[in-house]
């Protein structure tokens, strides 16, 4: 199978990666005040965070049991190195957490209630000039 292994500043954090998985991902996430210029992000107005993600969502003939698996979710700091490394192996880490995916069902009831707050707030919302 295809797996990622994660290594920050020389230390192994692990190899992520099963064989039901139809996405995986790693992505380094920089959020809030990033640059002088910048109004940063709501809550994080005069500061930033960094973090590192890695994880994946399954796909099964069905989707009934697709789930959404993370490996690992880590604090960075400025400085900090990440090597990636693309495998193929029958060797990998259990996620550490794990939730379903959005089914069908999931998505038609956050439709249906996306659809109530526009009709119900259009008004307020909806630029009248246009």
């Amino acid at each position: 199978m295809i797996a990622l292994t994660i290594t920050v500043n020389e230390r192994l954090l692990g190899t992520a990666g099963r064989e039901d998985m139809s996405v995986l991902n790693a992505i380094v996430n920089a959020v809030g005040k990033l640059g002088v210029d910048s109004r940063g992000a709501k809550g994080r107005e005069n500061d930033f965070y960094l973090e590192l993600r890695v994880g994946g969502l399954t796909s099964h003939d069905d989707h009934s049991t697709d789930e959404h698996l993370d490996w690992i979710v880590k604090d960075l700091r400025i400085g900090d190195e990440i090597l990636i490394k693309v495998t193929e192996t029958e060797v990998v880490d259990p996620p550490r957490s794990f939730k379903p995916a959005m089914r069908e069902d999931s998505q038609k009831k956050y439709f249906e209630w996306a659809k109530k707050f526009y009709l119900e707030n259009r008004e307020k919302y909806e630029n009248k000039d246009s």
